[in-house]
């Protein structure tokens, strides 16, 4: 073959590597996005089961300090961290439950609203957002133990034989 055959084989062979490297880096970069995405949207989902669970087990509950302790039991309970009561946790969920206490709290306020005396006025919440409140309690989590706060959810499930008679 001629020289300026193989030239151009060869330059189109280098656009078909350069086009196939581009085609694998956007693959990544959208498998990237759609993990993100699906994280995104688990979490969102656990955030409302685990706030909403909060939130009607507030509402059940008129005793500010019984409510605030069957929240933070509720929400352990659901991880798996306890089955009890919060006396399981250790030490080391302490920080833990600082962060989340005043959470409850504020769900409890919502679901009981304390009326103001006549004259007074309504003393604003400690916590105005418990979404924005739980949303920073899971940032400092990441920050501190390197992995989200939502993935403590994640349950391992054994693969089970299939077994056919």
């Amino acid at each position: 073959m001629p020289a300026a055959t193989d030239s151009l084989i060869a330059r189109l062979q280098a656009d078909c590597t350069a086009a196939e490297t581009a085609e694998r880096q956007v693959r990544a970069s959208v498998d990237a996005q759609i993990r993100e995405a699906e994280r995104a949207r688990t979490f969102a989902w656990r955030r409302l089961s685990a706030l909403s669970d909060m939130a009607r087990v507030a509402a059940l509950e008129p005793d500010r300090e019984l409510a605030v302790e069957r929240q933070l039991e509720a929400l352990f309970r659901d991880i798996g961290w306890i089955e009890n009561g919060l006396s399981e946790l250790g030490e080391g969920a302490r920080p833990l439950l600082d962060w989340l206490r005043p959470i409850a709290e504020a769900l409890h306020a919502d679901a009981h609203p304390v009326e103001p005396a006549e004259g007074e006025a309504a003393e604003p919440p400690v916590i105005a957002d418990p979404i924005a409140a739980f949303r920073a309690f899971e940032a400092w989590y990441e920050a501190e133990r390197g992995e989200p706060f939502l993935q403590v959810f994640d349950r391992y499930v054994p693969p089970t034989p299939v077994v056919e008679f």
